[in-house]
């Protein structure tokens, strides 16, 4: 287990950095209670937990997200779609450790991916593919807190 973090946090550093065209790259190795080894990799140990949240729906009031994040690499993530009738969803499947403390979690049935980046041991929040987190106004609506 911990070769493969290891193995994916080596072969994320050769690839490179890739950032969005006018997206600020932060800094974030200062943030105190990081979920996160001295090399940016994501401690999985005291990342494993259960997160929940609320995200904006364009068609509702919400959706209603629990992602269990566990240490074997698994995830589960349960979403209920706010004011729609047989609005949930569920699946699991496994999760990629990527440059920059992001998780990509895999659905196992389509292969869509989703992101989140690992803000400290407490916090996680919905990216892009390249770790950048939204902004403006809704970019708190988009994390998830740790149970």
């Amino acid at each position: 287990m911990a070769v493969t973090v290891a193995a994916v946090a080596v072969l994320a550093a050769c690839t490179g950095k890739k950032t969005a065209h006018g997206v600020t790259d932060k800094d974030t190795a200062s943030v105190e209670g990081r979920a996160a080894s001295e090399n940016g990799s994501v401690d999985l140990a005291s990342a494993a937990g259960t997160y929940e949240g609320t995200f904006p729906a364009a068609d509702g009031p919400g959706i209603k997200t629990v992602l269990a994040i566990n240490g074997d690499s698994t995830y589960l993530l349960k979403q209920d779609y706010l004011g729609r009738r047989n609005g949930q969803d569920e699946t699991s499947g496994v999760f990629k450790v990527l440059v920059g403390n992001v998780l990509m979690l895999v659905r196992p049935s389509s292969g869509e991916r989703t992101f989140y980046k690992v803000r400290d041991a407490n916090t996680i929040v919905m990216t892009d593919s390249a770790g950048n987190e939204p902004e403006g106004m809704a970019a708190e609506s988009y994390v998830l807190k740790k149970r």
